[in-house]
């Protein structure tokens, strides 16, 4: 499907620019295309590309702004903390926080009023010290102040309204503890506080359960942040928000991109708020404004900065352009003249093309009209796309007529046999289908389109493409009536010549053993010597005789299969009883296996020949067999199939003979060949029988190891067909 596609696509393509080039206009027309479009992605490139660097180089400068704004705004706070709890180690915050558990008494209030007026002068020397601070003030556990600085500072007199804050309550538990932003009222701004524990050891008077710590208290108006944040150079565009741990802000632009209820909402607030540092962009959704956001948070004061700075493409291109302009436009130019001198290249090129392809097509079809034999090809759907002169003279079809067509619609193919019915083989689709080349040399047949049948040997070998996908079929044909006659003739004379030989022959064989018996008078050694001799060549010549009329009855479809049950079990007990002397005589051991005692050996076919496969196998191993090595046969059943081994641990096979093997007439050469006679068609008739009942035969030897056989028939063969039963002079493959 993806060849016919990719042919299709082609096809189209190559139409397309015949007609473009056919004219002026259209010519002029895709120059110009060819020429601007690059141009315009040229310049679509320089752009983004600088816009994106010049992103890259604000979003740099925003983590730089960032990472000054947090390290300023850190140590701010880390001082007013610290100054905190510098004034948390003097002894005198100790003494009023001790003389607060003292039992009422003159003498204990007027201890308390004296241990208050040093730690007010204490947290006064502390805010003359840190004068950005509102107040300074000591509390008790409970939430109420002990002291503050200044004294007249309006700040409420307990913190417990009507529950201690989270902030005052982490610091009694020893951490250092910052607040939310805390509402203006009346009298204070916005504000944030400090606190710090003041830790005192109780009197031992002092009941169970009582706080050990107090805590010290600094208020910061949160327009001290703002004025921290005001001296840090962010440059015009960016904006610096700080929010506290409830996304409040504590300090911001008065006239930034977001309000303080919006900044506390960005996406951006809640990571810096989680711990989370980086950077990106957001737009809202109102305006569809974009904004580069870097967010950082402030951890020790539970605290997110911000810096946002607001993006302006128009400011990008304007840079692009006033940077780039020179350039650009050499670009454009230098392009302009490239693409000018490529497509007119080009063109030439396929004008250049165009004239060689249809050269080698004319040379192509030239040189396959002048093929004697028959030969077409088929695409992957099997329509035929080439058909020689000589393919329309053998099938009475006209060339142009079949073009594609699909091929069977014009070869009308027949596989006879002689005793078996008519067949018609699709050779074409097996070999596309399996990849590989089929040959037919006999018994196909062409019927032609005046209804006249053409003897025909046939090949068709795939195409494949660069991915090793097949895209077609080359078939190559040719008339054989005159091979068949010449086979037909052959046949003919080795069966009659066969027939006339086995008659005297057989009447020289009962003459022989008369002599050898003794019957016709008393023989000396030397005249049993020869007559055994005698004997023994005729029954080889009788032995060539048999295996040449069963080759010729192969050939010829006229060695018909009778179809009865065979116990192949008891065939091979029967097969190594006879075999027994011969082995003997080499002081050989033939030994048959026992099986497995529920195991059935029973298939379908013909006994006789059945038996003639296993005894040629097992006389081969004897033959090839030194003197006492052994012989093993053994076998094996499943539901489906009985396999047969035959073994022995002789000369072996090289590795380059297996090939060849069961080939006529084929002996390989090996120090025991000359021990017995052989004719070499053994094998080749073994194999051709278990093919017509639908088996196979397999072997496996190493050369000086030994050789197994191994016999494999299917319980119940399929009815035979003689394009599938592989009758080595019918179909041959190859891979």
């Amino acid at each position: 499907m993806w060849s016919a596609l990719r042919n299709a696509v082609s096809n189209r393509l190559e139409s397309l620019l015949r007609w473009l080039t056919a004219s002026v206009i259209r010519s002029t027309a895709i120059f110009v295309i060819l020429t601007f479009v690059p141009i315009l992605l040229l310049t679509y490139y320089i752009v983004a590309t600088s816009i994106r660097a010049s992103k890259a180089s604000a979003a740099a400068a925003d983590e730089q702004v960032e990472d000054f704004a947090a390290s300023l705004l850190k140590a701010n706070f880390r001082g007013e903390r610290e100054a905190l709890t510098g004034a948390a180690d003097e002894s005198a915050l100790d003494t009023v926080l001790i003389a607060g558990l003292a039992r009422r008494s003159p003498a204990a209030e007027r201890r308390q009023d004296a241990a208050t007026r040093r730690a007010a002068a204490s947290l006064a020397r502390l805010h003359q010290r840190r004068q950005e601070l509102l107040a300074v003030a000591l509390y008790r556990a409970d939430g109420d102040r002990l002291a503050i600085a200044p004294a007249d500072a309006p700040l409420p007199a307990t913190l417990a309204q009507p529950q201690l804050p989270d902030w005052f309550t982490r610091a009694l538990k020893g951490q250092t503890s910052t607040s939310p932003v805390l509402p203006a009222t009346d009298r204070l701004p916005r504000r944030l506080a400090f606190a710090v524990a003041v830790n005192f050891t109780l009197p031992r008077a002092a009941p169970a359960g009582t706080p050990s710590a107090g805590v010290l208290v600094g208020w910061l108006p949160t327009r001290a942040v703002d004025d921290w944040v005001s001296h840090i150079n962010s440059g015009p565009d960016r904006f610096l928000y700080v929010l506290d741990a409830e996304r409040q802000m504590v300090a911001g632009p008065a006239s930034g991109p977001f309000p303080p209820a919006a900044a506390g909402q960005l996406p951006a607030a809640a990571a810096a708020l989680a711990g989370r540092s980086g950077s990106g962009e957001f737009v809202t959704a109102i305006q569809l404004e974009s904004h580069a956001i870097t967010y950082a948070p402030l951890p020790e004061e539970h605290m997110a900065l911000l810096v946002v700075r607001p993006v302006r493409f128009g400011f990008y291109i304007y840079r692009v352009f006033y940077d780039k302009l020179a350039f650009i436009a050499v670009i454009i130019f230098l392009l302009a003249v490239a693409t000018g001198l490529l497509l007119r290249s080009a063109f030439r090129y396929y004008q250049r093309y165009n004239r060689e392809v249809e050269s080698g097509r004319a040379k192509t079809e030239a040189l396959l009209g002048s093929i004697g034999d028959g030969v077409f090809a088929v695409d992957s759907e099997g329509r035929i796309i080439e058909f020689n002169r000589a393919a329309a003279a053998l099938t009475g079809e006209a060339a142009a007529g079949v073009l594609h067509r699909p091929y069977d619609e014009v070869m009308d193919l027949s596989e006879e046999h002689p005793g078996q019915p008519a067949m018609r083989p699709d050779p074409v689709r097996r070999a596309m289908a399996q990849g590989r080349t089929f040959r037919f040399l006999r018994d196909l047949t062409l019927v032609r389109r005046d209804g006249t049948r053409l003897p025909i040997s046939f090949s068709a070998a795939p195409v494949h493409d660069e991915q090793g996908g097949v895209t077609g079929c080359v078939v190559v044909f040719s008339d054989a009536s005159q091979e068949r006659e010449v086979d037909r003739m052959k046949n003919e004379f080795i069966s009659i010549a066969s027939h006339q030989l086995r008659t005297p022959m057989s009447g020289v064989k009962g003459v022989l053993a008369l002599l050898l018996e003794e019957v016709l008078g008393p023989l000396n050694a030397d005249q049993q010597q020869y007559l055994r001799r005698a004997y023994e060549s005729n029954e080889r010549l009788i032995a060539l005789v048999n295996d040449l009329l069963n080759v010729s009855r192969l050939e010829q479809g006229s060695l018909l299969l009778r179809t009865e049950d065979v116990d192949l079990a008891a065939l091979l007990r029967t097969l190594t009883a006879e075999f027994q002397p011969r082995a003997a005589r080499y002081r050989q051991d033939l030994l048959l296996e026992p099986p497995d005692a529920a195991a059935n050996a029973h298939v379908q076919g013909d006994a006789v020949r059945l038996r003639e496969v296993f005894a040629n196998l097992v006389d081969n191993a004897i033959k090839y067999t030194p003197e006492g090595g052994g012989i093993r046969l053994a076998w094996s059943a499943s539901p489906e199939q009985v396999a047969v081994e035959v073994s022995d641990n002789g000369v072996g096979i090289p590795a380059d003979k297996v090939a060849g093997l069961f080939q006529k007439f084929n002996r390989i050469q090996n120090p025991l060949s000359g021990r017995e006679f052989g004719t070499g068609l053994g094998l080749y008739f073994a194999r051709s029988v278990v093919e017509l009942h639908h088996g196979r035969i397999e072997v496996a030897s190493l050369p000086g190891q030994g050789t197994t056989f191994r016999v494999i028939l299917p319980r119940q063969p399929l009815p035979f067909a003689a394009d599938e039963a592989a009758a080595p002079a019918t179909a041959a493959q190859e891979p």
